[in-house]
C-alpha cells in the first residue's frame, strides 16, 4: 500500500472527484428539469380540461339560445295565426 503519492496521482484523483461532482450536478439539474416539465404537463392537461367545459358551457349556451329561439317564433306564428282567426 502507497502511502505517499505522487503529484500525476494527486492530479488524476483531483480530477477524478471534479468529474463526480460535476456528474452528479448535471444529475441533479436533470432532476429539476424532469419536475419543471412534469408540472408543466399538468398544468397543460389542466387548461386543455378547462378550455373543454369552456367549449361545452358556449355549444350549451348556442343550442338554449338557438331552441329559444326557435321556441319564441312558433309562439309568435300561433299567435300570428290566433289573431286571424279573431278577425
Amino acid at each position: 500500500m502507497k502511502i505517499f503519492r505522487t503529484k500525476p496521482e494527486i492530479a488524476e484523483i483531483k480530477d477524478s472527484q471534479e468529474i463526480k461532482k460535476t456528474i452528479q450536478s448535471f444529475e441533479n439539474m436533470l432532476e429539476e428539469i424532469r419536475h419543471i416539465i412534469s408540472h408543466r404537463g399538468i398544468m397543460l392537461k389542466n387548461a386543455d380540461k378547462k378550455l373543454q367545459e369552456f367549449r361545452d358551457t358556449m355549444y350549451a349556451m348556442l343550442i338554449e339560445e338557438d331552441y329559444s329561439g326557435k321556441k319564441n317564433q312558433r309562439v309568435r306564428k300561433n299567435d300570428d295565426d290566433d289573431e286571424n282567426k279573431l278577425f
